[in-house]
């Protein structure tokens, strides 16, 4: 069995875009979009990843000597943890991947199933990139969640019918993705949504429904207005506006505004247990993880997302032992401290 340093080092050669940096943190790609890196001077994936290093845990040991349960509903599902693969799609445009899309797709699906996990889906421009995440998710309707983007509604309904076929536990919509560079320049009819439109595709897909870009308590309420079961609160990993602020800086009062009404989850710069520990902790449900997902998918296929999502959840198991909680409902604001 390959370990993680190994497998990243084969994914650093399987790519000829994403340079694999030791520390994955936005500095050396920025403005490279389409591609890996944050939009305009990169800024907002930056700032992902440095705010979440300006939130710390309050170690507590003196508890009960009791095993933690990392266990997370989701709409049903039970999953191992609260952790999930995020929505990314076209390895080859975004990290010029030698992997090619289905087999990469395979490897996140079957790899987070084998962790326990949930994996998000991505959509993309053509119909070869819809029907490819379509296919994994007939393979595991219970481990992944098609995201389909924000085309206009006719689109929208005729992809939907098709994702209602699999029989899926939830359908998303990555709202944000109306603002991609690459989908403008190649002319697709990627469209805003109002509310109207929201209530609509909700209607239809009759599945609880999750709306991914979320950055205000405005937008918050706008979803829920629509009948949304759950939002993400995320700015699309910088990648569709400059000089934006981070997803964890904007967490909290989203999380505290909504008050559990709808599932919050959040994305954006996550790459360990411990970051996953204080999303919950300012008052996120669930958190999914884009990018090193995709490098362990590209660099060691299944057994490399298995590998990486197991060290995930022992991560995030141990900041639950040290910290005094014995479920993931025991996690709340007074297990971490917030500097800024």
């Amino acid at each position: 069995m390959a370990t993680l340093e190994e497998i990243k080092i084969s994914a650093k050669n399987n790519m000829s875009i994403c340079k694999m940096c030791k520390s994955c943190n936005g500095e050396t790609c920025r403005g490279w979009t389409p591609g890996p890196g944050g939009k305009g001077s990169g800024s907002s994936f930056v700032r992902n990843i440095a705010m979440l290093k300006h939130v710390t845990l309050n170690m507590r040991i003196l508890r009960e000597d009791a095993e933690v349960n990392s266990t997370f509903d989701f709409f049903g599902k039970e999953l191992a943890a609260p952790i999930m693969a995020a929505p990314i799609a076209n390895v080859k445009i975004n990290y010029g991947s030698s992997v090619d899309e289905m087999t990469y797709l395979q490897a996140l699906g079957h790899g987070c199933k084998q962790a326990g996990l949930m994996a998000f889906l991505g959509d993309g421009a053509n119909r070869e990139a819809f029907e490819m995440p379509l296919n994994l998710h007939r393979e595991l309707p219970d481990h992944a969640v098609m995201t389909i983007k924000p085309w206009l509604l006719d689109q929208v309904f005729s992809k939907l019918s098709e994702v209602k076929a699999c029989r899926p536990r939830a359908i998303a919509m990555d709202v944000d993705a109306a603002g991609l560079i690459l989908l403008k320049q190649m002319g697709v009819p990627v469209a805003y949504k109002t509310v109207e439109d929201l209530k609509k595709i909700k209607e239809y897909a009759n599945v609880p429904f999750i709306v991914k870009g979320v950055m205000t308590i405005e937008d918050a309420q706008a979803a829920m207005d629509a009948g949304a079961d759950g939002i993400v609160v995320s700015n699309h990993g910088g990648r569709v506006l400059d000089d934006c602020a981070a997803t964890i800086e904007v967490l909290e009062k989203i999380a505290r505004y909504v008050n559990k009404r709808v599932k919050v989850f959040v994305d954006g710069g996550f790459r360990s247990g411990a970051d996953v520990f204080k999303a919950l902790a300012l008052g996120a449900d669930a958190v999914l993880i884009g990018r090193p997902f995709s490098h362990m998918a590209i660099g060691g296929l299944q057994e490399g997302v298995a590998l990486y999502a197991a060290k995930l959840i022992e991560e995030f198991k141990e900041c639950m032992r040290m910290t005094g909680c014995i479920t993931v409902q025991d996690i709340r604001r007074s297990c971490v401290n917030v500097h800024f």
